[in-house]
């Protein structure tokens, strides 16, 4: 059974860290440093948990930026992915926020629109990906 915590980073930091290597590092051949940017511990953070098994995990910063969303492969079109982002905007809901925001990769769009997101600037690369500015108003 698939359920989502809320998790505070000093204290799972390991296996967060752990899931985002495996899809941004190991797939997606991000340079890990990048990933490692000092905004965890003040983050929002996620885990979607299989039985208890860390699958998935997503974090929102305090000004809304929603991000680090992985899926471990075998997890994905699932709906994981759709139930950490709505978690999150919810949280974003429930602190009094007008907006959410994130960076998505070109990929995914889709993926976002589909959850009321639209396009909200220029196409930029980061971590040689092309990504695009996407927001939803709350």
């Amino acid at each position: 059974m698939i359920t989502l915590e809320t998790k505070n980073f000093s204290e799972h930091s390991q296996e967060i860290l752990s899931l985002r290597y495996r899809v941004f590092s190991l797939e997606q051949g991000v340079d890990p440093d990048i990933d490692i940017d000092g905004l965890d511990d003040d983050a929002v953070q996620i885990l979607a948990l299989d039985n208890g098994t860390p699958v998935g995990t997503g974090r929102m910063l305090a000004d809304g930026h929603i991000g680090r969303i992985a899926v471990l492969m075998d997890y994905r079109k699932t709906g994981i992915g759709k139930h950490i982002v709505s978690y999150l905007i919810e949280h974003a809901r429930n602190n009094n926020l007008d907006r959410v925001f994130l960076g998505a990769e070109i990929s995914a769009v889709p993926f976002y629109e589909k959850l009321g997101f639209s396009r909200s600037g220029e196409d930029y690369m980061e971590a040689n990906i092309l990504h695009t500015p996407m927001a939803l108003g709350l």
